[in-house]
């Protein structure tokens, strides 16, 4: 009796492992598309980490009157800081490319887009992720930069031992057309077929408020109007959850860590 009370005060005292998701998007505020998700995991206790693989200096909006380069780098970078603070997850990572040149050519070759698959290695490793998130090949509404991430993240995930899960966020048709209304109609959101988005993972209205304040620290980019608007948006395409699919799996679940 004595020993197996040892053993089980033993294997009491051994921590559980620390449930780690990290976040790769191409720039600051990609990250609103999985806002609630984020959150909620954040609340339960995952080390959420945010990876933005560009300054997003180019990225200038009519309604904002701090110009493209270096100032609005900067912008978004506070941004960005003030997004991750409200959705509750770890500081931003920030890889610091140049907006719009992930796919330039380069000497070496593919030079941008490596260093974003290093970057991603090597977070990885340091953080020990379970679950590792990013655009799907789509790149959401097809910007250049979103499609080459997703690449390189899949790049990383298909070159390691098997272990770490990768998803890509995604959208049905049925979930995109409330998004779509809104978008501007030359660049609309492309869909995934809801056979291949098997996860689907549900949030509380507390992370969807926490997300709705993460997209509104996005200032440079969303005038106040615009972003209740695609607020309303998504909130009508989720409807209480966000769809993902598995890189390598058509399991289905309600959690990116089963």
């Amino acid at each position: 009796m004595a020993l197996f009370l040892l053993i089980l005060s033993a294997s009491a005292a051994v921590p559980q492992q620390q449930r780690v998701l990290l976040v790769v998007f191409a720039h600051p505020d990609d990250e609103t598309f999985a806002g609630p998700v984020l959150a909620r995991y954040a609340r339960e206790g995952v080390k959420v980490y945010l990876a933005i693989a560009t300054k997003g200096e180019k990225g200038a909006d009519e309604h904002s009157p701090i110009p493209p380069g270096d100032p609005l780098a900067k912008a978004r970078r506070a941004e960005a800081e003030c997004a991750c603070q409200k959705l509750g997850i770890e500081p931003p990572i920030f890889f610091d490319l140049n907006d719009g040149e992930l796919g330039a050519m380069t000497n070496p070759l593919g030079k941008n887009i490596q260093a974003v698959a290093d970057n991603t290695e090597k977070l990885i490793a340091q953080l020990h992720s379970q679950v590792v998130v990013t655009w799907g090949p789509e790149g959401g509404y097809g910007h250049p930069d979103h499609r080459l991430v997703s690449d390189a993240v899949s790049q990383v995930i298909q070159s390691m031992p098997p272990g770490v899960k990768l998803y890509y966020v995604g959208l049905t048709p049925k979930q995109a057309a409330p998004l779509n209304r809104e978008w501007p109609p030359a660049i609309p959101w492309h869909t995934t077929n809801p056979s291949f988005l098997t996860v689907s993972v549900p949030f509380t209205k507390a992370d969807q408020e926490s997300a709705r304040r993460a997209l509104e620290c996005h200032k440079t980019q969303f005038s106040p109007e615009v972003a209740q608007k695609l607020e309303k948006a998504m909130d009508e395409g989720w409807a209480g959850q966000v769809s993902f699919r598995a890189w390598s799996s058509t399991q289905t679940a309600q959690d990116l860590f089963q």
